[in-house]
């Protein structure tokens, strides 16, 4: 009978977490939560003041109230849903761009403002909210002055639009919000965005057996898997930017291209890193990843392989084909067959490789 103690031994132990929020989104006893929402304060003996702890830790904890190890209840759902354990039920690597129905060139035919490539994702969101097919989007939701982001969890079209433009280069817990979406506001036609580990993570919802992940598995509707390389944190990102005299709401957005790190100003400006002088910065779970374009998911989608305003879209399967075909039939999309597939395999190829170095 698993338990966040296995949990804890295979992945959060070892380092590997990704950060997805899927583990604290299905206990049901809310035992498992990320130190940044804990009530608990930090005083400072000397002079009373709030501090923050000074351990910089990348996995959920445990609030010490899980039912297996207190009471012998079955569960094992953390553990179950976790994408990093040492047995999962994620699709391998080894099949390099995944499954592929189509290849195509798109962007958004409505109005998105500031998309991070075409506007594809938005439109899609938009189309699906208009046609009543999704009732919920786990979406990032960034500050548009702080870039800060989080977890967010749109129920309209317009929420929807308001979250455009938001940058999944963070570590963000998006799966977080899935609880709310299910538990709380009762939604049972939930899409997802999110990067490939978010991706791995609600694929392993789905293919479990735990009856305690049936009432997530049954609410997942569309899974969009975004393509990345790597995911930075907010705060040693902020760092390196201001050592840089960049303001964050000077940045239009953020991309990875050709083995570096590409921050775009609002002024038409741009400011190269190498991926190895913000290493530092990124996650350390994304450091055990091979997976760049989300072979997980119904539908991936990025700005490699295209040009500037249009966005890379992988269709994976034929549930992801309906959506893609409603929203280009509703003049949401317009989409072309013209996709340089070698440019997404060089990065796939480059990524898979980074890990097999480290091994």
């Amino acid at each position: 009978m698993k338990s966040y103690l296995n949990l804890k031994e295979e992945v959060w132990d070892k380092n590997t977490c990704s950060g997805c929020g899927a583990c604290v989104a299905v206990c049901p006893v809310d035992n498992i939560y990320f130190k940044e929402d804990s009530p608990v304060k930090f005083v400072c003996d000397e002079c009373a003041c709030i501090i923050a702890p000074v351990e910089e830790i990348e996995h959920p904890v445990s609030a010490e109230f899980c039912k297996v190890t207190l009471y012998d209840v079955p569960c094992g759902a953390c553990y179950d849903a976790c994408p990093r354990t040492e047995k999962p039920l994620i699709p391998s690597i080894k099949k390099g761009l995944g499954r592929i129905l189509e290849k195509l060139k798109a962007k958004s035919k409505i109005e998105v403002k500031n998309p991070q490539s075409g506007g594809v994702v938005t439109a899609i969101l938009a189309n699906a909210f208009d046609e009543g097919i999704i009732d919920g989007a786990l979406v990032m939701m960034e500050d548009k002055w702080t870039m800060e982001p989080k977890s967010y969890l749109a129920t309209s079209k317009d929420e929807v639009l308001k979250a455009s433009g938001s940058r999944y280069n963070w570590n963000v817990p998006i799966l977080k919000a899935l609880k709310e979406a299910v538990m709380v506001k009762k939604l049972n036609r939930i899409a997802v965005v999110g990067t490939p580990c978010v991706m791995n993570a609600v694929y392993q919802i789905m293919a479990s057996e735990n009856d305690l992940l049936k009432p997530f598995k049954n609410a997942i509707r569309l899974k969009i898997g975004l393509f990345c390389f790597e995911t930075y944190d907010y705060d040693k990102m902020m760092e390196i930017l201001e050592k840089h005299n960049i303001n964050p709401w000077d940045v239009q957005k953020m991309d990875i291209e050709k083995g570096k790190l590409i921050v775009k100003l609002m002024n038409g400006n741009s400011i190269e890193f190498k991926l190895k002088d913000v290493e530092h910065a990124m996650r350390a779970g994304c450091k055990v990843c091979g997976d760049f374009t989300g072979i997980a998911s119904d539908i991936s989608v990025g700005n490699v392989g295209t040009p500037e305003g249009y966005s890379t879209v992988l269709v994976r399967n034929e549930w992801g084909k309906g959506f893609i075909d409603r929203a280009q039939d509703n003049g949401y999309i317009e989409v072309e067959d013209n996709v340089d597939i070698e440019a997404v395999e060089k990065l796939v190829k480059l990524k898979k490789s980074r890990i097999c170095n480290k091994k």
